[in-house]
């Protein structure tokens, strides 16, 4: 049975695109399949795997300043499995997360005791963040999990702080119907040459937009242009914003299986 997200929230759903025909600058050119723009653009924030430091910023009005995590994570797509490791704050130093696909678990060292996360919690926040665990861990997959569909050619898109324009595919993905998935469905775009995913918007499956996240810094980064920087935004939730920065992030690396182990969450690397 599909997780679905919360349903409570309804505002018009208000997309253009949807009534617009799929247009692009000459009729004559041959598009990619939708499903490989989606392959390409997962191999761009994925690879078969990736290692990232980073920091994550969470705004809230709760909360008198923002909230700091640093963390590192270690993404191995094709095994399904993942490790993250947080470094800062003090008071959530060491606390890990493991996912062997189809189970996750995390690691609480204040009161030392590893607990496994059930599949009902995938929609929670992560670490008080505007993310959920299914978005850190990638339970389920933007590839895999979903059907893809062109819906059109954006020619001059600009994104996160107005950069670009840039030349951007705009597509669907709809979820299988026995997909784990916490969304009702996904609009994407993503640039057109180099496959970088540039915007998503996220649709409970009554049709509301509970959320977007942009990307931005693009870098060359092992022969990917990769954005170093991702704002989510909860459309729910006024004056709430996430953003991670990402310091350094490999691809394609063979990893110590040794990583991805309940031993492990319970050390400090």
């Amino acid at each position: 049975m599909r997780r679905t997200a919360g349903a409570r929230h309804r505002r018009p759903l208000a997309l253009a695109l949807l009534a617009l025909p799929l247009a692009w600058s000459a009729a004559a050119e041959e598009l990619p399949d939708a499903r490989e723009i989606a392959r390409r653009a997962e191999d761009v924030l994925r690879g078969t795997s990736a290692y990232t430091e980073g920091e994550m910023t969470i705004v809230s009005r709760r909360l008198p300043v923002p909230r700091v995590v640093r963390f590192r994570s270690w993404d191995d797509r094709g095994g399904k499995r993942s490790f993250i490791r947080i470094l800062a704050p003090a008071k959530d130093r060491g606390t890990g997360f493991l996912k062997l696909h189809p189970n996750l678990w995390t690691y609480v060292p204040r009161v030392e005791r590893t607990m496994r996360i059930p599949p009902s919690m995938m929609l929670q926040s992560w670490m008080g963040s505007d993310f959920t665990n299914d978005d850190l861990v990638r339970e389920s997959s933007q590839l895999d999990d979903y059907d893809h569909r062109l819906l059109a050619v954006e020619e001059a898109f600009r994104g996160l702080g107005g950069s670009g324009p840039s030349r951007a595919f705009v597509l669907e993905y709809r979820p299988h119907e026995d997909a784990p998935v916490v969304w009702g469905r996904i609009v994407a775009w993503i640039e057109a040459r180099h496959a970088t995913p540039l915007r998503q918007e996220f649709y409970d499956e009554a049709g509301v937009q509970l959320r977007r996240m942009d990307f931005g810094e693009v870098r060359e980064t092992g022969g990917r242009h990769v954005p170093h920087l991702w704002v989510m935004t909860p459309l729910d939730k006024p004056g709430h914003e996430t953003r991670i920065q990402i310091d350094e992030i490999r691809f394609d690396e063979a990893f110590d299986d040794a990583i991805f182990t309940t031993r492990h969450l319970k050390g400090s690397g």
